[in-house]
């Protein structure tokens, strides 16, 4: 019943190369089915939707198989389909400049005994300050480019990777797995510059330890981090033994608060500055405190700019900044960072837009790939969005009817367009005929009902 529009066949085709010609088109019918199903994305709520216009008998329909074996059978790569996309991405939203990429890790709820990957972690949605919740399923770590969306200021994150956390002792950590999908980044886009954006978890030595000359860093620094002068001081030439590496230790992040707080006077190291900043889309007046140290832990001898970041409308927290780029003005670290929270609002559109948690694959191979593929997918229908469906009659009549509005920018509205557009094309020229256009409404109909 449903077929591709042009505006989308310019990216789909983009993908080509990952895949062989049969499994090209496995992947445009599924993509398809997974656009258009209205219920539940469960393997066969997919596979109706593709196919709603027939009768229910499998006899009768195409093999119900091909969408596991594309999952646990075809030879495609999650890597080599993200190099796809994030190539397409990059070619036509950030042909130029920096590249911003966000990691973060997410859980997605499953249960059951056979389950590939299946473990107990930290469920950050039901955990507060004050008590850690777990919860069961798999734990994803992700990395995705946070864009400035065309002609808006607003910052969007596509994601381009993801690898699987798996439980227990002697697995690869987070931090490990990021290096892993960073390297490949790095590898798909040689010459460009990239800015590596992660909360406290990814301020690891096994991730940044021995980043790439074209990687600046721009993460959370623990409050109690022991941080040191990176000047050693000046040793007499008679005292023997080996010369001091860096300078006396600094008051930890939380200890130079606390001094800039009782500094009255607003002078020496210490003390508060004024800058103004943009974060999270707004513009304000934030206390800052900058300097120059060497946290050995992370990043061994390796000098970094450490930025202490109070707002004093009290609407966030105090924020622990540090960068590897000891030239970046203060006010471009703050704004850097307030990118990160785009792969949060991600996560998000994945889990109640996509569905990514409904599948219920078990198996080694359909774990490994089908999420990695939703978020994938994911990224493709907001390059459409951004690149054309916000051209469409579809867009335009909404933005008329409803004014400029932010959810414009979210991931369900770009699925309504999308949807739209894909029911809109299968009206062609020739349904002007009673017959073609009571065959029409009898499969919509088919397709409507599949919603409840």
């Amino acid at each position: 019943m449903f077929m591709s529009i042009p505006s989308l066949d310019g990216i789909l085709q983009c993908l080509l190369p990952a895949f062989t010609q049969p499994s090209f088109q496995t992947q445009l019918e599924v993509f398809l089915g997974w656009v258009m199903c209205l219920g539940r994305r469960t393997e066969f709520g997919v596979f109706q939707t593709i196919h709603a216009d027939t009768p229910l008998s499998r006899k009768k329909r195409h093999p119900f198989d091909r969408f596991y074996n594309f999952f646990s059978r075809s030879a495609w790569t999650v890597e080599e389909l993200a190099r796809q996309v994030a190539v397409a991405v990059v070619a036509r939203l950030n042909p130029k400049g920096l590249l911003y990429v966000v990691v973060d890790d997410t859980l997605l709820h499953k249960r059951g005994k056979h389950v590939y990957g299946l473990g107990w972690f930290r469920d950050a949605v039901a955990s507060t300050a004050k008590r850690v919740a777990t919860a069961s399923g798999n734990h994803w770590v992700v990395m995705g480019l946070a864009i400035r969306i065309p002609r808006t200021e607003k910052i969007y994150c596509l994601p381009i990777h993801a690898k699987l956390h798996l439980p227990g002792k002697g697995q690869p950590s987070e931090a490990d797995l990021a290096k892993a999908m960073l390297q490949d980044v790095v590898a798909w886009f040689p010459g460009r510059k990239l800015v590596l954006l992660g909360d406290g978890a990814y301020s690891a030595k096994n991730l940044l330890g021995d980043l790439d000359e074209r990687v600046t860093h721009v993460g959370v620094m623990r409050s109690d981090a022991a941080i040191y002068d990176p000047v050693p001081p000046k040793q007499p030439k008679s005292k023997r033994g080996p010369k001091p590496r860096k300078g006396p230790r600094l008051p930890s992040p939380k200890e130079a608060v606390k001094k800039a707080d009782r500094n009255r006077s607003g002078k020496g190291p210490w003390a508060w500055q004024w800058v103004e900043a943009t974060a999270y889309g707004v513009t304000r007046r934030l206390q800052v405190i900058s300097f120059q140290a060497v946290w050995p832990k992370v990043l061994g001898l390796r000098p970094i700019l450490v930025v202490l970041v109070r707002d004093p409308e009290g609407k966030f927290r105090d924020t622990y900044l540090f960068t590897t780029d000891l030239t970046a003005d203060v006010s471009w670290v703050i704004a850097a960072y307030s990118r990160r929270w785009s792969i949060e609002v991600a996560f998000k559109a994945s889990k109640q837009v996509m569905k990514i948690e409904a599948p219920q694959h078990w198996c080694q191979a359909s774990i490994e790939k089908l999420s990695p593929w939703v978020w994938l997918m994911q990224s493709v229908i907001s390059l459409w969005y951004f690149t054309e469906g916000c051209r469409l009659p579809q867009a335009r009549a909404a933005r008329t009817r409803l004014g400029e509005w932010d959810t414009e920018w979210s991931l369900a509205h770009m699925l309504r367009i999308l949807r739209a557009a894909i029911v809109d094309h299968a009206i062609t020229p020739t349904s002007a005929t009673k017959a073609d256009l009571q065959q029409f409404l009898d499969r919509l109909g088919n397709y409507l009902s599949l919603a409840t």
